[in-house]
Formats: structure tokens, sequence, C-alpha cells
């Protein structure tokens, strides 16, 4: 029995320095990809690209209102066949327009999923370099835990580490088919 008690004991000093001796840093990711300059610049030049189609897309569907306004007015004067026509050609042109608003809005969702993506990978590639410089085991992003001390927090370090770079951050604009 005392054996035992000795073997035991022997692990748990072993082990338990491993246990003590990590050293843990906190960082917020999504602060760092929504305060990044070269993010922001891409987003307002992607929110310029997207004026032009909105404009487009207004004209389109004051076009469809007011299309619909001529079929509600030709009620009085066209038979029920010719008014099913016209409201056949009204819904299948709402429906173009429709699915053309749904792929404008997913092409640019999809764009920024990229963009944030490409910060994400410099992010990891500095908290990478930050961990073996400082001998960090363990780096949390800060809505993994409910509360720790400032001092573990590296966001404004690794924030001043991506402003120093100077990646390229491409989207393509929308493309109607």
């Amino acid at each position: 029995m005392k054996l035992i008690y000795i073997i035991i004991f022997f692990f748990i000093n072993i082990f338990s320095s491993n246990i003590f001796s990590q050293t843990i840093a906190i960082v917020n990711v999504q602060s760092l990809i929504d305060s990044n300059k070269i993010y922001k610049k891409t987003i307002k030049d992607i929110e310029i690209s997207q004026q032009n189609y909105l404009k487009d897309f207004n004209i389109m569907e004051n076009e469809l209102a007011l299309n619909l306004e001529k079929i509600e007015e030709s009620k009085l004067i066209l038979n029920n066949e010719e008014i099913k026509i016209q409201i056949e050609n009204y819904n299948n042109q709402l429906s173009q327009f429709s699915k053309l608003i749904e792929e404008f809005n997913l092409h640019y969702q999809n764009e920024i999923i990229t963009i944030r993506e490409t910060i994400l990978k410099e992010i990891f590639k500095l908290l990478e370099k930050y961990a073996l410089e400082n001998s960090v085991d363990l780096i949390l992003d800060s809505t993994t835990y409910l509360i720790a001390s400032n001092s573990l927090d590296i966001t404004v370090v690794i924030n001043s580490e991506l402003e120093k770079l100077n990646f390229n951050l491409e989207y393509k604009d929308f493309e109607k088919n």
C-alpha cells in the first residue's frame, strides 16, 4: 500500500509542474479584424462599389412598381386572359429581380467572409510568432473565457503587429448574369 502512495506521489510531483507552468494569453480576434485599417478601407470600397448597383436596383424596383400599377389600372379595360398574361409577366420579372438581389447580397457576403478569413490567417501567423517568442502555451479568444486578468490580454500587441503588415485584401465586383 505504501508503494502505491509513493508511486502516486511521484507522478503528481512530476506532472503537476507541467500543469502549473503553462503561460496563457488572451486576444480579442473580432476586435483585431474590425479595427484593422486595411479591412475598414476595403469595406468602404465595397460599399462604394455597391452604390452603383443599388441605383440600378432602385430603378428596376420602380419599374416593377409602375408595371404593377399599370396592371391594376388595366383590370377594368382588359379581359381576364390578358390580365393573367400581364400578371404572369410581372411575377416573372419580380422573381428575376428577387433572384438578382439575392445573388448580389450573397456575393458581397461571401467576399467579406473571404476578406475576414485572410485577415484571420495573418492574425494566426502573428499569434504563433508571439507564442514562440514569449513561451506562451495557450492563447484563448476573448469569447472563450469568462473572466481573466487584463495583463493576459495581448490584443494591443497583436494589433500593433497587424497594423505593420501591408497585405492586399481584394474583392470581386458583382457581375450581373
